[in-house]
């Protein structure tokens, strides 16, 4: 039996502002207690023995992100407040990994932003907008207390929360009236994007021996693992396996 090629995704939450419906509150990650975490997580990451590290980050931006991360390599970039260079660049420099790879997709295609979406919800819908906020925005802020960023990413990572997540974007799909489908509208530019998240993941995984990690918000697990299991392309890894 061919041996196949092995990808682990980890969702993690986003450690600056954006627009998403789940944002996290921390202080200053770049103090002494919260790099220690980090660590903890980096090291982690480490013991799956990634031959490659995918990141949430436009194809189309790959070449400068690999500038960054070579800036990063030769000491001329101080690491900002991102998951994408505490874990990603950390990790991949750790390994002597010569590049990383970027696999995100955001072209708008004529669609409503989740943004609107809610807005329309909220005057609309109201109903709706209040079981969103009520079932699943509430229900989805990472309760750690006191904060600690490794205790977190597991949080991110379990299936209770994964499958809560993907959950919310089944009500999103939900709001509408009549024939006016205003959530699906948002919904379906969302399995778009990760549908082009899988396809980029599957073309850089093609070798038996590549083990691919991919950092990536924690809302997009349910259906880039879903689109991986499903293509028989890879055997998928659980970050639970390393997190500890």
């Amino acid at each position: 039996m061919n041996e196949k090629p092995k990808v682990m995704v980890l969702g993690t939450f986003h450690m600056r502002y954006t627009p998403d419906l789940q944002r996290v509150e921390l202080d200053d990650v770049l103090m002494n207690e919260r790099q220690k975490e980090i660590r903890e997580v980096v090291n982690s990451l480490k013991e799956f023995k990634p031959t490659k590290i995918a990141l949430e980050v436009e194809k189309d931006k790959e070449e400068p992100l690999n500038e960054e991360y070579h800036k990063y390599l030769n000491g001329d970039l101080t690491l900002e407040v991102d998951e994408i260079h505490q874990f990603g660049f950390r990790a991949a420099s750790e390994l002597r990994h010569e590049r990383l790879y970027a696999i995100d997709w955001m072209e708008s295609v004529g669609n409503r932003g989740l943004g609107q979406v809610m807005e329309w919800a909220k005057v609309e819908q109201p109903e709706m907008y209040q079981h969103i906020n009520d079932t699943y925005r509430t229900k989805l802020q990472l309760n750690v207390n006191p904060p600690d960023i490794y205790e977190m990413v597991k949080q991110c990572n379990s299936e209770s929360r994964i499958k809560l997540d993907h959950e919310m974007y089944m009500a999103v799909a939900r709001i509408g009236k009549d024939t006016n489908y205003v959530g699906i509208d948002w919904v379906r530019w969302w399995y778009q994007r990760n549908l082009i998240i899988y396809s980029n993941l599957a073309e850089i995984t093609s070798s038996p021996d590549d083990r691919t990690l991919l950092i990536i918000g924690s809302g997009h697990v349910q259906l880039v693992t879903q689109f991986l299991g499903e293509s028989g392309l890879v055997d998928l890894v659980s970050p639970n396996d390393y997190l500890k």
